[in-house]
């Protein structure tokens, strides 16, 4: 092996090493969080979408999220839901918005209490595109309103950072069980840790105003 090679072959070594090293030294946080059974008190409530399985059926982790967001909603009479996620993978026939704000209104939740967000592909998009929603429908900025975000446990740690990227100052959680596939959410988390914390891309939560 050259000089090159064995050089790039030490660089790349190192990268891997690094990265390894920070998704090793992110999973506690993760687990941490995820042990916390949060339930806080907010005025308007962000549900995270999650994955359809064909044309209409919630996942597993979506279903917890509407079950755990319906009781959550039938205990706080005065807080306002913002179901998240739309129509976008093959066979997909409802956008994941509409699919939880149908389980929520079949469940007792007036419909005059959800605001639809159903454009977002990503997490982080739930959160860029949820929060003008709020913002308009409270007719205040995002700080001045107490949000708090539904998610399945898992993703607690995770969830929390992009909201707080998002603009989020007092970042709100509300806990949804991880249901029987949580170790392959868990193995997810460990290889999303270096992009999330350590890539650097634009900040997509900047808004002009």
């Amino acid at each position: 092996m050259n000089a090159a090679l064995k050089a790039a072959a030490g660089v790349l070594g190192g990268s891997a090493a690094f990265i390894a090293t920070t998704a090793a030294a992110y999973m506690p946080f993760v687990i941490y969080k995820a042990n916390m059974n949060y339930r806080d008190d907010c005025e308007y409530l962000l549900i995270l979408g999650g994955d359809i399985i064909g044309a209409d059926t919630p996942s597993p982790q979506l279903f917890e999220r509407m079950k755990c967001a319906a009781v959550y909603l039938s205990e706080h009479s005065d807080v306002i839901a913002v179901p998240c996620g739309g129509c976008f993978r093959k066979q997909q026939k409802k956008s994941e918005a509409a699919i939880i704000a149908d389980y929520l209104i079949k469940e007792g939740v007036s419909p005059d209490r959800i605001l639809l967000e159903d454009s977002s592909t990503t997490t982080f998009e739930n959160f860029k595109f949820g929060i003008p929603i709020i913002e308009k429908h409270a007719g205040r900025s995002a700080d001045e309103i107490k949000i708090a975000f539904l998610s399945s446990s898992y993703h607690m740690h995770r969830a929390g950072i992009i909201a707080r990227r998002s603009g989020i100052k007092n970042v709100l959680r509300v806990s949804a069980p991880t249901p029987g596939e949580a170790f392959k959410r868990y193995v997810r988390e460990y290889f999303v840790a270096y992009e999330l914390l350590y890539r650097n891309v634009p900040n997509p939560f900047k808004r002009n105003k």
